[in-house]
């Protein structure tokens, strides 16, 4: 089974090539990190604490809670969109109700046209 032999030898040149591979020091590494760290402690501020009037959630106390709660905001969320709907509804109604906001003229003749009728 010749790729048996194929994957044991993929194997074997992976792990000599991590085996070569050596870890290197970045040599300015400690002069950033010292630039980085006195940057950060010019500009620290303390964080707020959480006491400042946030309350969580009420969790509810059983899963029969929680859907009940899920259902009631659905249906709440439905009846809006329903309203909102007749709403809508209602405007375009009125809108295609209402009398027009011009009137209609006659055709005039064109000028120099003479307005009796000859036979």
């Amino acid at each position: 089974m010749s790729w048996k032999r194929d994957l044991d030898a993929l194997i074997e040149s992976t792990m000599e090539f991590v085996n070569e591979v050596k870890p290197r020091a970045i040599p300015e590494m400690t002069v950033a990190m010292r630039a980085a760290e006195q940057a950060l402690a010019k500009t620290w501020k303390p964080i707020p604490s959480v006491t400042t009037g946030f309350t969580p959630p009420a969790l509810p106390t059983s899963e029969r809670d929680e859907i009940r709660q899920r259902v009631s905001n659905f249906k709440a969320h439905q009846q809006k969109l329903a309203r909102e709907r007749e709403q809508y509804y209602l405007e375009m109604k009125a809108k295609m109700m209402a009398p027009p906001a011009f009137t209609y003229c006659k055709k005039a003749s064109p000028p120099g046209a003479s307005t009796t009728k000859t036979r």
